[in-house]
């Protein structure tokens, strides 16, 4: 949950619109993680190429 929280923040300020879904169903009741497939991060499909970018750079300087 830390990281998609971390990945949204980071998206966000770098000019990416996102959000995450089923963050509360998770954290609520952790067994319904697999059947739900977690945390999603969802954001517009012509972005997809930079979020990839933008997070790739975060990690790689981590």
């Amino acid at each position: 949950m830390v990281t998609a929280n971390m990945e949204c923040n980071v998206l966000k300020e770098n000019g990416i619109e996102c959000f995450l879904s089923d963050e509360n169903i998770v954290q609520l009741y952790p067994m319904f993680s697999s059947p739900f497939s977690g945390i999603r991060l969802h954001l517009f499909e012509k972005d997809k190429d930079s979020a990839e970018k933008i997070l790739q750079e975060f990690y790689s300087t981590r």
